[in-house]
């Protein structure tokens, strides 16, 4: 059966067994999220607000607008990585429906891959969280979760549209159904089928300007995929979730060109299963992930493909003002690398999560994990963290926060793997992150925040290059600076804004010699890492009018280890976005003209290729939801 037969067969399933009205009380099937467990730490939460009008983006567009977090793209439709802290992509620990989802051959996930459209929670967690999520978790976590919305009633539907003046082109799909029965039971389901079409079309030959001459490097990127929840409520508020995500990423660079013509094809299939018992939660995940790369006019592309099977079981204990998660996971994985090198091997995980509210004032928490992987013995992970009120009244406070969290990371498969440039004897990354910071909230309906870190991290992977990139535990990387944000709210019935500035001053540096040329190398910023970041989200609403407007601006980045040689330069970025919203009977919509790159910069980003320059997009939303 075809994927579109796939995708009608599902949007006609959803369809048809949902469709009964009735309006319900909002009900939560949800435990402890580990966020709750992570005291100390800076934690990042998306509004549903916030969502929706930002519904046509990628995860990495909007961590880019919403966060400090560095986003390494490569283009419009290619490859988009996060740095947070100073950190590298394979860093940070992305999970869908609590489920690590990075690939296991690259310890990375595409960021542009990630639709915003198919997830109704997200949250972003600084620093370690290692002792919470476990692997990857070493500069951040961001978390995607699916929702069951029993509020909601009978069949609803949206549809969104983009064109891009680059003729690139967007839709999505999302249908909603909610189903009470009169035994108490309640059925919801949300169906999300997505496609884009990436032309990127800037133009021919490199563009000239003020004494810097960038190439255009012509793109074809294809995606597609859909995201199906399923969600069963029992009377006894026992609850069955179901959620599936399969996508399609098809890149083609140089598609005119065969001698330079590269090939990129990703497919990711993730299933999870999740049983919740009062306190007691059981989840079953299948994750299968199959990529190809070639390069030339007849390439004969290498493929790797990689299928996992995780089971995990948690219970939550609340004792009054304490709260307990235990947990236990096992993983077993199954891949093939390059074609032809199997490799398989089990993980597990061991965790216990303690937190204490000891007044209304004061919590702390203490964390604790040990994993285990075939022919390694990753570091025992503990963490502890406080939160304290210095004051709090109604609308006037500040908090004081203060966290210690050891990290680690388990190496890749392509880094113990891969042909001859694989090392067998790879050890993990392990490290120690402190962090403190103050949070001020004023009785203006402003707050303020600032954040002190530092990260050290150690048998840091190396693709050593004076052994013909052969990877080894080289380096030894401190990741400290500062992170300040300001928000600010109004309300009223006609008028609405918001405000939200952040900056961060990174400084992330080599702390030992690993070779004969690298003691230039000792403190000296890591490549594509900016010292200074600034971004922001302006955003006001007047009766039926928005106007959205984020700054950019990224200061020096060098792309060599000694800084030797050309850097990119600073740049500065404006987007905006102009929308109208109205009703028609039952029927919402949403019209909004954005624009990217208002200030027409030129600039490069991971490649020496220009980046778009100023785009304009018409976007439509309309739907019942």
């Amino acid at each position: 059966m075809s994927k579109t037969h796939w995708l009608g067969l599902l949007m006609i399933l959803s369809g048809t067994i949902f469709a009964q009205e009735k309006t319900l009380e909002p009900v939560s099937i949800q435990g402890i999220r580990p966020e709750r467990f992570m005291s100390g730490q800076k934690n990042h939460y998306i509004d549903s607000v916030t969502f929706h009008q930002n519904s046509h983006q990628n995860l990495g567009e909007f961590l880019l607008s919403q966060t400090p977090i560095i986003v390494k793209n490569y283009g419009a439709g290619q490859l988009a990585s996060v740095s947070f802290r100073g950190t590298s992509a394979s860093h940070t620990a992305v999970l869908w429906n609590g489920i690590n989802i990075n690939y296991p051959s690259l310890g990375q996930a595409d960021f542009s891959t990630i639709p915003m459209v198919g997830f109704d929670d997200l949250s972003v967690q600084f620093g370690s969280g290692s002792s919470t999520v476990g692997t990857d978790a070493v500069g951040g976590s961001i978390m995607l979760r699916s929702l069951p919305d029993f509020q909601g009633s009978g069949t609803r539907v949206k549809l969104g549209l983009r064109g891009e003046s680059t003729n690139n082109l967007q839709a999505h799909l999302t249908l909603k159904h909610h189903l009470h029965t009169k035994k108490g039971l309640q059925f919801y389901s949300k169906t999300t089928p997505y496609w884009n079409k990436w032309n990127h079309d800037l133009g021919e030959g490199p563009i000239v300007r003020e004494n810097q001459s960038l190439n255009v490097e012509p793109i074809r990127t294809l995606q597609g995929g859909v995201i199906q929840d399923l969600f069963l409520l029992m009377p006894n508020k026992d609850s069955w979730s179901l959620n599936f995500w399969y996508n399609d990423h098809d890149l083609t660079i140089q598609p005119q060109v065969a001698q330079l013509r590269e090939t990129t094809a990703a497919k990711a299939l993730r299933t999870v299963l999740s049983y919740h018992r009062k306190q007691t939660l059981a989840r079953m995940a299948y994750i299968s992930d199959r990529t190809q790369y070639g390069k030339g006019p007849s390439p004969i592309p290498s493929e790797s493909k990689v299928k996992r099977l995780i089971t995990r079981l948690e219970q939550d204990l609340n004792f009054n003002k304490t709260s307990l998660k235990i947990g236990a996971e096992a993983t077993y994985i199954d891949a093939v690398l390059d074609g032809s090198i199997h490799k398989n091997e089990w993980r597990s995980d061991f965790y216990a999560l303690f937190r204490q509210d000891w007044t209304t004032f004061w919590n702390s928490t203490v964390n604790f994990r040990q994993a285990l992987v075939s022919g390694y013995n990753p570091p025992f992970t503990p963490s502890i963290g406080n939160e304290l009120y210095i004051f709090k009244t109604k609308d006037h406070s500040l908090l004081w926060n203060t966290s210690i969290a050891r990290s680690y990371r388990v190496p890749t498969l392509n880094e113990r793997y891969w042909d001859v440039l694989g090392n067998p004897d790879i050890k993990p990354e392990n490290g120690w992150n402190k962090e403190t910071g103050l949070k001020w909230k004023t009785p203006f309906s402003i707050e303020v925040g600032a954040t002190y870190f530092h990260n050290r991290i150690k048998d840091w992977t190396y693709w050593n290059p004076t052994k013909n990139y052969r990877v080894e535990n080289l380096q030894e990387v401190l990741a400290k600076g500062w992170e300040i944000e300001m928000a600010y709210i109004y309300n009223n019935k006609e008028f609405q804004s918001k405000v939200r500035m952040h900056y961060s001053w990174l400084h992330t540096s080599q702390q030992k010699e690993y070779g004969p040329y690298t003691k230039d190398l000792i403190g000296k910023q890591l490549v594509y890492i900016p010292r200074h970041s600034l971004g922001g989200n302006f955003w006001a609403k007047y009766k039926s009018w928005s106007l959205d407007v984020q700054p950019q601006y990224q200061s020096r980045r060098y792309i060599t280890f000694d800084h030797s040689g050309k850097f990119f330069d600073p740049y500065f970025l404006l987007n905006a976005r102009l929308g109208y919203s109205g009703q028609i009977r039952k029927c919402y919509y949403q019209m909004a003209l954005q624009s990217n790159n208002l200030t027409d910069t030129l600039y490069p980003n991971v490649k020496q290729n220009a980046m778009p320059l100023r785009t304009w997009a018409l976007q439509l939303t309309i739907g019942n939801i």
